[in-house]
């Protein structure tokens, strides 16, 4: 799945199987994704629609409670864990983007009522695991310091799925906070019908546990080869997910990915190809580049109206 096993923090979930050469250490990048065409990863504060600045507010990251600890001289502060990318991820190519910022979490979630939290089933699989992470606003390349109101406990999962089969692929999970978040508006979703193809999209989340990014240059894609080879089945299990050509890695499970032209969050972001290759040449991981083309996305979006309940 989108985010599973990330950095020896994720989950073990299922795999898209693709042609890409295994990475010779014990971080696992498997089911994650990658960069089609230009990198599209912007810092929050820099990108041009001030839409999807605001929205980033309702975006939140999901950290173990240990990596994070009270400020002793300031107790509305916390302090975090600042271990940055290149040293949770020893072999990632020095060149990389990012790697020198700090790889903190490895699920993103957002607001779909005051004290509720949308994200991917895989990222909460149990009630333990919903005790022992918190959930972070604000977690941008600029942070220093934690505000203590921006981290949140998960009180209770509401509703949970993760399946994936020949029959159904289902993957979210609706948490309730332990108290009602203000000054963040809950994101607006669609309630029904079908996103149209060719929809350009934005996903804003986590990458790799980073800061927050904006992600856009994504639209909605038909059938890539993989499902080709099963069509029938592909259509059926389409009902409830679409896939995108989004530049998203792991840590960006659970990630809303909006429409560019209403705002509106179309899905949750849930599953995609290998996002890192081996290079033997260069004796490190880097980022797996593919062509925008449609028959090379691999990225899959849980469809929102399809989450039952909300």
């Amino acid at each position: 799945m989108k985010a599973s096993l990330l950095l020896a923090l994720l989950l073990a979930t299922h795999s898209v199987s693709m042609a890409a050469t295994a990475l010779p250490f014990r971080y696992s990048f498997e089911n994650t994704d990658l960069i089609y065409g230009a990198d599209d990863r912007y810092e929050v504060n820099e990108y041009a629609n001030p839409l999807f600045i605001e929205k980033a507010r309702s975006v939140a990251l999901k950290v173990s409670a240990r990596k994070l600890s009270e400020n002793r001289e300031d107790p509305t502060l916390i302090n975090f864990n600042t271990r940055k990318l290149k040293q949770v991820v020893p072999q990632i190519c020095s060149d990389e983007r990012f790697v020198d910022q700090v790889s903190l979490g490895d699920c993103s979630g957002f607001l779909i009522s005051p004290n509720k939290l949308i994200t991917a089933g895989h990222c909460i699989t149990s009630e333990q695991e919903c005790l022992s992470n918190k959930w972070v606003f604000d977690f941008k390349a600029d942070t220093k310091v934690i505000k203590k109101s921006n981290v949140y406990s998960c009180k209770k999962v509401i509703a949970q799925k993760y399946i994936y089969n020949k029959i159904q692929v289902n993957d979210f999970a609706v948490i309730e906070l332990d108290r009602p978040v203000f000054g963040r508006a809950p994101l607006e979703y669609r309630k029904k019908g079908f996103v149209d193809h060719e929809t350009p999209l934005v996903v804003i989340g986590h990458p790799l546990g980073l800061p927050m990014k904006i992600t856009d240059g994504g639209r909605v894609a038909g059938l890539n080869n993989i499902e080709k080879e099963t069509t029938f089945r592909s259509v059926f299990l389409r009902r409830n997910y679409f896939t995108a050509n989004l530049d998203t890695f792991a840590g960006n499970s659970g990630s809303p990915v909006l429409n560019y032209e209403t705002g509106k969050v179309e899905g949750i972001l849930i599953q995609g190809a290998d996002d890192f290759i081996f290079n033997q040449d260069r004796g490190c991981s880097e980022s797996r580049h593919l062509s925008n083309d449609a028959l090379n996305t691999y990225e899959k979006v849980m469809r929102i109206n399809h989450v039952p309940g909300l």
